[in-house]
């Protein structure tokens, strides 16, 4: 299974030799004939303002093989200690919030503590520009440990989670020094917990929830209201600084949680591993993330489990755990291990998320070989693809639902050893797309389509992206391109590769390719061998609001209507589309390698 690799590497390279018409493959060949597009101000439409229609659940779940994922450069971000108030920020985790708004969160790291001593967050109200908040939750001195020793309270991996009410609750671990490895100060740890009814701009006095030795507690709530705590359980006895995974439940949003304080933990997530430096088996499945699968009472949640250990390193593996169908996990006794619905180790790596599209794509991400890595699984989070690498080089970072067809990616970057920050980005879906039920006027306007038409995207590469939408009628199939460009070169166009869905999954005589510009049509071709051009009867027609190849000026983009004959597309029954954009200043960008002659990662359009 095919995932979209973040930088694309893109080159047409055809030879054509024949008798059946001109080749036409240089980029710059062929401008069109019949006059420039319109120049106009124009109200161009960003991915982020597309796909709005009301999401069907796991309406693609029968075809996620042909999904793939696009980093939307414009979305990325460095944010810094000026913004953070932490010089090596760590555990990076975002939210949406209910309205709309996002909260980061962080700790203070160094080299000798990884670990943080307090936590930090800020908050944005488009993940571009953001606000330092300063402390969540502080380290404080003044505590007397169960050994009757003076201590201190140092908090760590500080989380969110919004309520179906739409409340906010903020929670972290917390240890004490001394005492954390002292089984006598056992109770001494635990979870804190704040709660925000204004979406993080003040907070409840903090909560204890859970006593006990822990790290990375996670959040889900279920449509019935249950609240679960997910945590590692970190008791140094049995685990030796690993653990399997426990929770405590709240069936009241947060205000009361079982099992007490200072009893036991359901313990629900766990397998055994053996450590060789210790001579000792302990048991694993940590730092967990749990999810309700879509259209499913079923949970299935992601966890890095050790695997072997040499001279005080690690190795770990992902591993993947279900719940049975009703979503219950069973609590776990004495040395019992579980669930026995599992996928053990399924790759290398630690420090995992997961999430899931309702149109039924899960995302997994985690860390490996200090890059964040990214790979997108079927609807039952079982099965998963070719990783990709995203944003730059660091650990301990997440991916956040943000959208029926986006998610937002967060980690410490830490390619620049001198100036550690906070990097994130948005990632955007594309997937098959219905054509709406339209007669389009060709006109160089985008008045008359609609948000809620579904689209796909490509602009990862550099500012400049382009979106595309589909229509039709009994006679035609019209596209919609749009292009943000803040510098529109004489040289910039869009290039659309159409074949018929079905054959042996490679182009053929029926495919064809239409390119088009701000000034209009640039060629139609068919492939027999290589791109040859070919006269479709397409109608085309342009705008653009900019000057062309003036850098002393920023632009907007521009537009492109197309209606195609439908009998030059040879259907009886879904197109396979590709869509490519090359850019004077960030080369080609495109949905699949527009050099491949597979289409078995293009995209369906249904009608």
């Amino acid at each position: 299974m095919r995932r979209r690799i973040t930088n694309l590497i893109l080159l047409i390279s055809c030879c054509v030799v024949g008798s059946c018409g001109k080749s036409d493959n240089s980029p710059g060949d062929r401008l069109n004939p019949g006059g420039t597009g319109q120049q106009k101000s124009l109200s161009l439409t960003p991915i982020g303002n597309l796909n709005q229609g009301a999401a069907t659940i796991n309406s693609h779940a029968a075809i996620t093989s042909h999904s793939s994922l696009m980093m939307d450069f414009r979305s990325y971000v460095d944010i810094g200690q000026s913004i953070t108030g932490v010089q090596w920020p760590n555990y990076t985790r975002i939210k949406k919030l209910a309205d709309g708004t996002y909260i980061l969160f962080c700790q203070q790291s160094t080299s000798s503590n990884p670990n943080g001593n307090d936590t930090y967050y800020a908050t944005s109200p488009d993940l571009i520009n953001w606000t330092g908040k300063g402390y969540l939750f502080q380290s404080k001195s003044g505590y007397t440990n169960a050994r009757g020793q003076a201590a201190t309270r140092l908090f760590t991996n500080a989380n969110g989670f919004v309520l179906s009410n739409g409340d906010l609750l903020a929670f972290a671990s917390y240890r004490v020094q001394p005492g954390y490895s002292d089984a006598a100060c056992h109770n001494d740890n635990g979870i804190m917990m704040m709660r925000s009814t204004d979406h993080g701009k003040t907070w409840s006095e903090p909560q204890e929830i859970y006593h006990g030795p822990n790290w990375e507690a996670m959040m889900l709530q279920l449509p019935s209201g249950e609240l679960h705590c997910y945590f590692s359980e970190s008791r140094p006895s049995i685990s030796g600084g690993h653990s399997g995974t426990s929770m405590v439940v709240s069936n009241d949003n947060g205000s009361t949680w079982s099992p007490a304080l200072d009893q036991a933990p359901y313990r629900v997530i766990r397998q055994q591993w053996y450590n060789q430096d210790k001579n000792a088996t302990y048991f694993t499945d940590q730092m967990t993330s749990v999810i309700k699968l879509n259209n499913s009472n079923k949970l299935a949640a992601i966890m890095e489990s050790s695997l072997s250990i040499s001279n005080g390193n690690t190795t770990y593996g992902i591993t993947f755990a279900y719940s049975d169908n009703t979503g219950v996990w069973k609590h776990l006794q004495d040395d019992e291990v579980g669930p026995v619905d599992r996928q053990n180790n399924l790759f290398s790596g630690a420090a995992p998320s997961l999430i899931q599209f309702p149109s039924g794509e899960s995302i997994v991400s985690y860390g490996a070989s200090s890059r964040l890595n990214i790979r997108m699984g079927d609807a039952e989070a079982r099965v998963f693809g070719d990783p990709f690498i995203a944003l730059g080089r660091g650990s301990w970072g997440t991916v956040e639902s943000d959208g029926t067809h986006s998610f937002i990616a967060a980690m410490r970057n830490s390619e620049d050893a001198n100036n550690v920050v906070i990097s994130l980005a948005k990632y955007f879906l594309n997937h098959r797309i219905k054509a709406t039920n339209r007669t389009a006027n060709v006109d160089g306007d985008n008045a008359e389509w609609a948000n809620t038409d579904e689209a796909l995207f490509v602009g990862q590469k550099s500012q400049a992206q382009a979106t595309l939408r589909c229509s039709a009628d009994d006679q035609n199939v019209y596209f919609l391109v749009e292009v943000l460009d803040k510098d529109i070169s004489k040289d910039d166009y869009v290039s659309i590769f159409l074949t018929p869905a079905g054959g042996n999954g490679q182009i053929n005589a029926s495919s064809r390719r239409i390119r088009v510009s701000h000034s209009g049509l640039k060629s139609t071709d068919n492939y027999g061998g290589g791109w040859r051009v070919l006269d479709m009867n397409v109608s085309v027609s342009s705008s653009y609001d900019g000057t062309l190849s003036n850098n002393s000026d920023v632009d907007n983009g521009y537009l492109v209507e197309i209606a195609v004959p439908k009998s030059q597309l040879n259907l009886s029954g879904d197109l396979l589309v590709n869509f490519a954009l090359f850019d004077a200043q960030g080369g080609e960008d495109a949905i699949a390698n527009t050099a491949d002659r597979n289409t078995v990662n293009w995209m369906p359009i249904s009608f």
